[in-house]
């Protein structure tokens, strides 16, 4: 750990760390050496989350294979801040509690530090500004206990957004021009960039844009040397806001369309979506909508509500609906707006409880976790018991999730069943009856033709006489695969009882009906039957009703049953309508 202290007073570029990795990779892997390289590199790559996530995972278990303890607390410790950013604060919590608990414990004060610069992170995200307060100032002192600078820098930024959040403006500028002067000493010029920004929105704020508009120039300056890196989007956002301000709405919404530029990684599609919908905001509420480009606001503003319902991210899709609301209300659309207005105040509400139940949460895990430190020994117990606790609640929900997969399937084989003749698996007479009282409904009033098919087995009673009742199912079975394979996609064949069957032809007259029975029954007649018994043959007797507009299901099947009748005395293997 003396190398990794002695490299941060020196502040090498990060061009210089990464090299030193590789060349530790190359020469000393899975050394202390290659260690001190890669907790240097990590600590550095702020702007770079997901790759600090990662080398930070890293060194946890290159750390916990050597030994280092206090190595492997701050990779511990920055693998929970990513979470905490990236994924879940509510859940990096706990972890990051246990880590700050171990680190007290020791007498590192850089794993100290990077223990309480994450939980601060974690109460930030959970709307906790006070206990994160607490933890920055324990973190801050940590970081100059342990001499790394850029930490200290980093710590007077956290803390001076904490103020800006509390309302205390002046003491958030005082400590940000702290912070501003630690990275610029460090040559850390996309930080001293990033401060300036934050100092232009406090000088906007404080209603003076022109004093705004030079910080940014500064900035802009800082974000050049550094090589336009991503987090430059912030000072062009701040831009836009100082320019709206004096009037200057075109440079304004110039200024917001290049953050979004910004926001792009090579490929065109878009780096950071929460950044996105804050960029897509500033760009309607600092140009479009102060020039009277209302139709503009609307679109860029949809834009940014869509991203945020996308992402969950209920904060921003509320302001994203009060700011459209505006729009809307200005471009002289008042029940749309009022529509948008409702539902940013919906989901306002929406996020005060979440906030309210975050921060119980928050401050419940917090209780805990300081309980525990008071009795080492109790700590690991309890960690042990949430553990357990956790683990029987995941397979708790593992069990239930299964279950109520079960029975959804059962439900669905319930309604299946309730609707499926059990013998042939087409239509029973109750679905059948249903859908076409609803095909009825549709003719009737679009005048689209409708046509049903009603027919029996010639002579089913003589071929259960002969060949048994098994043979006869069989008979009923292999119609049923027939209908199925010979009708259109949008028929309907059902079992009404016994040898009876009916097919509902949507979209279809008696005519087209009629050629269609046609060509079943010629499937029917060269089926072989004589594979189910010898001798067997085959043949139905079909009446056919249809027509326009047939609006009574009853009506239209007691045509069809009076057309197989007929065709029943007229002798069998026939169709009639």
């Amino acid at each position: 750990m003396r190398e990794v202290e002695a490299a941060m007073h020196a502040v090498p570029t990060l061009a210089t760390l990464e090299r030193r990795l590789v060349e530790a990779r190359q020469t000393a892997g899975g050394t202390a050496t290659e260690l001190a390289a890669l907790v240097e590199l990590t600590s550095r790559l702020v702007s770079d989350p997901q790759r600090r996530g990662a080398l930070a995972a890293e060194g946890v278990v290159l750390a916990t294979r050597l030994g280092d303890d206090a190595t492997r607390l701050r990779c511990r410790a920055m693998v929970a801040e990513f979470v905490s950013r990236q994924r879940s604060a509510a859940d990096a919590l706990p972890d990051a509690l246990e880590i700050l608990a171990e680190a007290e414990q020791g007498d590192d004060p850089l794993a100290q530090a990077q223990a309480h610069h994450t939980v601060a992170h974690c109460f930030d995200a959970l709307t906790c500004t006070s206990e994160a307060l607490e933890h920055v100032h324990r973190g801050l002192e940590g970081y100059q206990d342990g001499g790394d600078r850029l930490g200290e820098g980093r710590m007077f930024g956290f803390m001076a957004s904490l103020f800006w959040e509390l309302g205390e403006n002046p003491r958030a500028r005082e400590l940000y021009e702290r912070a501003y002067d630690i990275f610029l000493e460090c040559d850390e010029f996309s930080g001293a960039g990033v401060m300036l920004s934050a100092i232009a929105d406090l000088q906007c704020e404080a209603g003076d844009p022109e004093a705004a508009i030079a910080t940014c120039d500064r900035s802009l300056e800082h974000f050049e040397q550094a090589g336009m890196p991503l987090d430059s989007h912030m000072v062009m956002t701040s831009y836009a806001e100082a320019l709206s301000a004096t009037g200057r709405h075109d440079l304004a919404g110039l200024w917001a369309k290049r953050a979004a530029e910004r926001n792009r990684l090579p490929d065109g599609t878009v780096a950071n979506p929460s950044y996105e919908i804050q960029l897509l905001m500033v760009l309607a509420r600092t140009a479009q909508l102060p020039s009277g480009d209302f139709a503009g606001a609307r679109a860029t503003l949809e834009r940014a509500v869509a991203l945020a319902d996308e992402l969950g991210a209920l904060r921003a899709a509320a302001q994203s609906e009060s700011l459209l609301a505006r729009a809307l209300h200005a471009s002289g659309d008042p029940a749309g707006a009022y529509e948008h207005l409702q539902r940013s105040r919906t989901l306002a509400d929406k996020v005060a409880l979440d906030v309210h139940d975050q921060r119980v949460r928050a401050l419940r895990v917090r209780f805990e976790v300081e309980q525990a430190q008071r009795d080492a020994l109790r700590y690991r117990e309890q960690a042990q018991a949430q553990a357990a606790v956790i683990a029987e609640l995941e397979n708790t929900r593992s069990e239930l999730a299964v279950r109520m997969a079960e029975l959804e399937r059962l439900n669905a084989e319930v309604v299946l069943l309730s609707q499926t003749d059990p013998l042939t698996g087409i239509a029973n007479r109750r679905f059948m009856n249903e859908r076409l009282t609803e095909l009825c409904q549709v003719s009737a009033r679009y005048d689209t033709p409708l046509a049903v098919a009603v027919f029996d087995v010639d002579r089913f009673k003589d071929i259960n006489d002969r060949y048994g009742h098994g043979t006869g199912d069989a008979v009923l079975v292999a119609l049923a695969e027939l209908l199925r394979r010979h009708l259109r996609a949008t028929d309907l064949p059902a079992r009404l009882g016994g040898d009876e069957f009916v097919v509902i032809m949507p979209r279809t007259d008696s005519r087209e009906a009629v050629a269609a029975c046609r060509r079943l029954q010629a499937a029917i007649r060269e089926h072989p039957w004589s594979e189910l018994a010898p001798e067997l043959a085959v043949s139905i007797t079909i009446g056919v009703a249809g027509g326009f507009r047939e609006a009574d299901p009853e009506e239209l099947m007691r045509r069809a049953d009076t057309a197989l009748y007929q065709g029943k005395r007229a002798g069998r293997d026939t169709i009639s309508r």
